[in-house]
This record gives C-alpha cells, sequence and structure tokens, in this order.
C-alpha cells in the first residue's frame, strides 16, 4: 500500500499496481512533494479573495432577501398582485412551466410573464436594497 498525502494532516491508502512496485523511479516520481504550512498559506491567501464582503455585501442579506420575499410572494395572504386567484409566485413559476412546454418559441410580448417578471424582480431588488441599507446603518450606528 502507498500512502498519498494531500494537502492536510491525513493521509490515503491506494493499491500500488504490481508493475509499478518493482520500478524504483516511477515509485519515486508517483510520490507527491510535500508542501509545508507556510507554502499552503500563502497559496490559499493568493488563490481566494478575502474582500468579498467589501466587494458584493453581505451574503446573509441575499439569501434572507431572497427567501423572505420568496416567502412573501408565494403566500396568498399577502395581496400583491394576484393573478387569477394564485400569488405573484405561483403564478411566476407557472408562466415559466408553460413556457418551458412551448420550448423553442419564447414568449409573446403581451403574455403575462413579462409583468410578472417584472413585478418580481422589481421586488426582490427592493427588498435588497433596503436590507443592504438596514444592515449598513446597524453597523455604522444610524440606528
Amino acid at each position: 500500500m502507498l500512502a498519498a498525502r494531500g494537502l492536510s494532516t491525513s493521509s490515503l491508502r491506494t493499491a500500488r499496481p504490481a508493475s509499478v512496485a518493482s520500478r524504483s523511479s516511477v515509485r519515486s516520481a508517483a510520490r507527491p512533494a510535500r508542501l509545508s504550512r507556510s507554502m499552503v498559506a500563502r497559496a490559499s491567501a493568493e488563490k481566494f479573495d478575502t474582500g468579498y464582503e467589501q466587494k458584493f455585501g453581505n451574503a446573509w442579506i441575499l439569501h434572507g432577501g431572497l427567501a423572505m420575499w420568496s416567502a412573501v410572494v408565494c403566500t396568498p395572504i399577502v395581496p400583491l398582485v394576484n393573478y387569477q386567484g394564485e400569488p405573484l409566485g405561483i403564478a411566476f413559476m407557472h408562466s415559466i412551466f408553460r413556457l418551458m412546454d412551448q420550448f423553442p418559441t419564447g414568449p409573446k410580448i403581451d403574455d403575462p410573464f413579462w409583468l410578472q417578471l417584472i413585478v418580481w424582480h422589481f421586488g426582490l431588488f427592493t427588498v435588497l436594497t433596503l436590507g443592504t441599507i438596514g444592515v449598513q446603518g446597524k453597523k455604522q450606528n444610524y440606528w
């Protein structure tokens, strides 16, 4: 058995083929080079962007805003835009599924899909904007 080491301290056992076991040159070439912890830390710092929140904002705002907007729009109690007795979210999903059934042809200009699409995204971006304003205001002690 040959121990294969990754970047972590754990090792995985892999079976060595019989033809490789007899040749020492292939055996030495098959072993990966050991990396020191400073090399791994430097490589991971170069690879991943640490300023994500500064560029894109808080990820909780995106996920929470999307979840809350979806819950509000799919609840039949909330009278946002009522399409034939359905809430906006359900009607929007039904129109998406209807349009997927007639796939090669797209929606016509007077299809209600376009209004649902615009209202859905306008509401979502409004919720995300207000969420960002709220989190930044709380962070900067405005309220």
